[in-house]
């Protein structure tokens, strides 16, 4: 893995907050080309260039890696907007 590989990154929020339907923007604006969605604590997970989503309440305990809740997430493709 060289420096520039983009590292996975959960993106945690309640069921129907809109992780799902907001999942591309979010992948883009992390610059990571592959989503996974429906992650459960204790699955494996990709560690390089996968946004996962799951509605699991501190993905950081079982995840060791970027780990940011939906809003965090949607504030990451507002700025992206703003920068286009």
């Amino acid at each position: 893995m060289t420096a520039s590989t983009p590292r996975s990154c959960v993106v945690h929020g309640p069921e129907g907050c809109g992780k799902t339907t907001n999942a591309q923007a979010i992948a883009k604006a992390l610059g990571l080309p592959h989503v996974l969605d429906g992650w459960e604590p204790g699955q494996a997970a990709p560690l390089i260039n996968t946004l996962i989503l799951t509605s699991a309440r501190d993905p950081s305990w079982y995840f060791k890696g970027r780990v940011m809740t939906f809003d965090q997430a949607m504030l990451l493709v507002g700025q992206q907007e703003v920068q286009a």
